[in-house]
């Protein structure tokens, strides 16, 4: 076929082994962006992508066959040393070899040292197709995946066996050779009914696959599976829960089929969190809830399986199912009971061989700081200091229990559930579990002042004692979550209303500002989740440490900020704040003002301060105070001239300015709002 074409649609698909649930939308993803970037310079319209766990497509729209001339007038040696007499010289028979013209092409053209010769040279036209087949490869194979593999012995590495390539432009296929297979427009369906399928466009490829029961959209593949989950449920009079799991499911089928099963009604009798959990983790199935809310034994799996809408197909696979659930639900009602044995306080001695980190103790060392200073924080900021030492002392024994070795992500539940057994009050339970929350962005905080208070004493403990042994985060990597845990730190101290100064606590446990600055860099990435940033760096340029304050400075500077006038409000304070910047004195004298509007200013300023200090943390009052000394700034500019000749008076103007500014500094520093700030 012709190296360039008109505009075209070009259809990359690949297929492969399955990918990993958690690598599909990454590697769809990826390799459009690859793709992109593979036509970097060529024009081509919008991109669309399909993914399953065997096969990615990416189709763009209007590609241009190549990449666009451009034609360039490019510039030489003066004329005089170009031609003597006539004739070319070596200058001139040397730049037109070196621009790829003839000498007779060449033009004479002014310039501002006078007449230069000059060649035209075009630019561009790369063939699309060539840059396909001398990229494509490269592009695929760089996907970042979190792991590959190699196969055969080849020396190409993916995250699985690629088992197929297509390339299309237009109609017409392209050969390209990646990983050693080459290029064909063909692909297969699903393992029960694999074809081949022949394609020459992306439409054919996808009703291809469609035929041979595979649906290559992900969005499609969910609402089935949401529709069939619905539709079962209702058949059963049950109800579902929380579909979070379909986010991995979608990722797991090609073509899905939700089938019903049961597993015995006496298992029922464990934990709901556990079997629900159990169901999850290790068989990727849905539970179902009765009409009053209580866990039914009856299940829902979806299947890879075009013929499990056969009776004796689904039941088989529903069968296959319930065994390995009852297994695994009977394997931990036998830990349960044995971890019953046991009371927490027991459980816990073995935290005393359990390392935390290297040179950081054990978590029997760890959960003795946490009491202690979960103790400690309760008596200075309201709560129960018994119930939150006794809780700090147990909130991690459940590690050393059967049921968190079977299923770690029960941490915390499994000792909630064994502390209500051992009699332990409601509030020292909930904190056993609550102080693990949040565990993640957008997850739950905790229900109750004692599990708030262990949760901060947990992170706080972690941060402090890493930090002490050098074990801060470096570039991108955090092996031991410690980013996670100054977020939840702030995010505890902030729910609970709790008056941290950062920089007293980083200096109380006796380290330096690399803490601070860490604090406050999480700090300022959540400030900046709900306002602008220079709005976040205004506020965080106050001699304020505590987060609570800084947030409430934040949302008043939001408020005013939607007044009318806020442009002329903060051009106004902006100027007060930069002709004062450099002056530090602020004693102001009465008798050096020569103006009536020196005076006005001077008096509303001492108005407004003193409504600012008396306002304490009501910030909207505060701003609302400033706002009403704007009137008396303009006319003060309108009237005099700060910098006049005269130093006497013009240190007493600066003076007056910067008494100003620095009591409207402890709000915000307006010199870092932007210009176009709403």
């Amino acid at each position: 076929m012709s190296e360039v074409q008109n505009k075209s649609a070009l259809f990359i698909a690949l297929r492969c082994e399955e990918l990993p649930a958690r690598f599909v939308e990454l590697a769809q993803n990826e390799l459009t962006k690859s793709i992109l970037n593979l036509l970097k310079g060529i024009s081509h319209g919008q991109s669309q992508s399909w993914a399953s766990p065997r096969h990615l497509g990416v189709e763009i729209l209007n590609v241009e066959g190549q990449t666009p001339l451009v034609e360039q007038l490019v510039t030489g040696p003066p004329v005089s040393r170009a031609f003597k007499d006539g004739a070319p010289t070596k200058a001139a028979i040397g730049f037109a070899r070196g621009k790829g013209v003839s000498v007779e092409s060449l033009e004479t053209v002014d310039s501002p040292k006078g007449p230069v010769i000059a060649a035209r040279i075009t630019r561009g036209g790369e063939s699309t197709i060539t840059r396909i087949k001398m990229g494509l490869e490269e592009a695929i194979l760089g996907i970042p995946f979190p792991k590959s593999m190699k196969w055969g012995n080849a020396e190409y590495s993916w995250a699985r066996p690629l088992q197929g390539v297509s390339v299309l432009f237009g109609n017409e296929p392209i050969d390209v050779t990646v990983a050693g297979i080459s290029s064909t427009p063909s692909t297969l369906g699903h393992r029960l009914n694999p074809g081949p399928i022949p394609f020459n466009s992306a439409a054919s490829w996808l009703s291809g696959l469609r035929a041979h029961q595979v649906e290559p959209d992900t969005n499609v593949r969910r609402e089935k599976i949401v529709e069939q989950l619905k539709s079962l449920a209702d058949t059963h009079q049950l109800s579902l829960g929380e579909l979070t799991l379909i986010d991995e499911v979608v990722h797991l089928v090609e073509w899905p089929v939700t089938i019903a099963g049961q597993f015995p009604k006496e298992l029922l009798e464990l934990p709901p969190k556990l079997l629900v959990e159990s169901m999850r983790v290790h068989q990727r199935v849905f539970p179902s809830y009765t009409a009053d809310g209580n866990l039914s034994s009856t299940f829902f799996a979806v299947t890879n399986q075009p013929n499990a809408r056969d009776e004796e197909v689904k039941a088989i696979i529903a069968n296959g199912n319930k065994r390995v659930l009852t297994a695994r639900f009977y394997d931990a009602k036998f830990f349960y009971a044995e971890d019953r044995k046991k009371n927490l306080i027991e459980h816990g001695k073995k935290l005393a061989k359990v390392r935390w980190v290297r040179n950081g103790g054990t978590l029997a060392d760890k959960a003795e700081r946490i009491a202690t200073l979960a103790r400690e924080w309760a008596h200075a900021y309201g709560g129960d200091p018994q119930a939150a030492y006794r809780a700090g002392l147990i909130c991690k024994a459940d590690l050393c229990t059967q049921m968190v070795g079977e299923f770690p992500s029960l941490q915390g539940h499994v000792g909630k559930l064994l502390a209500e057994f051992d009699g332990e009050s409601k509030e020292v339970s909930m904190a056993v579990e609550g102080h693990y929350f949040p565990r993640f962005h957008g997850d739950k905080l905790p229900e109750s002042r004692t599990a708030l208070l262990v949760g901060l004493a947990d992170r706080w403990d972690t941060l402090t004692n890493c930090f002490r042994l050098g074990l801060a985060p470096k570039g991108s990597g955090d092996p031991l979550g410690l980013r996670r845990a100054a977020n939840g730190f702030l995010l505890l101290g902030q729910h609970g209303k709790i008056p941290f100064k950062l920089k007293s606590l980083v200096h109380g446990a006796e380290l330096d500002d690399a803490l601070y600055q860490f604090l406050i860099a999480r700090l300022r990435a959540q400030l900046q989740e709900a306002a602008p940033t220079d709005f976040v760096n205004a506020v965080l340029a106050t001699d304020t440490d505590n987060p609570l304050e800084l947030e409430a400075k934040l949302h008043a500077l939001q408020n005013i900020s939607k007044q009318d006038d806020f442009g002329d409000f903060r051009a106004c304070f902006k100027r007060v704040l930069g002709l004062s910047k450099d002056h530090k004195e602020t004693t102001i004298n009465t008798d050096h003002f020569e103006h009536s509007s020196e005076k006005a200013l001077h008096e509303a300023a001492l108005k407004s301060l003193q409504t600012v200090s008396e306002a304490g943390t009501d910030y909207n009052a505060a701003f609302a105070a400033m706002a009403e000394l704007r009137p008396y700034v303009n006319d003060f500019f309108e009237s005099v001239m700060v910098m006049v000749d005269d130093e006497q008076i013009r240190s007493n103007r600066l003076s007056l300015l910067r008494s100003i500014a620095n009591g409207f500094r402890q709000l915000a520093d307006f010199r870092l709002l932007s210009t176009d700030a709403i």
